[in-house]
């Protein structure tokens, strides 16, 4: 069984192992809460640059949107001027089919 000055010299010994990682855990706490605020800033600054991106392309949207609408109206209004060209057209190749018919070979 081991004396108490072993005892003693393990305890202490013990104790200073302990002392130690507890200061070294202290650091890296004191490290970490320093640079903590920091990284808090930072991603408060970006979240709000992410925030103005997303109303600049809300906006971009909106502006593409009113273009698209103003392209499908024309495009809509083209299609009627050529749906009525082509009944012209096929009017038009009708009578020339009955022309034709009526011309002595």
């Amino acid at each position: 069984m081991p004396t108490q000055e072993e005892r003693i010299t393990t305890l202490e010994q013990s104790f200073g192992t302990l002392q130690r990682e507890v200061g070294k855990s202290i650091r890296e706490v004191s490290e970490n809460s320093t640079i903590l605020p920091g990284l808090v800033q930072t991603l408060l600054q970006e979240n709000k640059q992410t925030g103005l991106r997303v109303e600049m392309m809300k906006i971009r949207m909106d502006q593409l949107e009113t273009k698209l609408d103003a392209h499908t109206a024309l495009l809509n209004e083209h299609t009627r001027v050529l749906n009525e060209h082509t009944m012209r057209f096929d009017r038009q190749e009708a009578l020339l089919t009955q022309i034709l018919e009526r011309l002595p070979q």
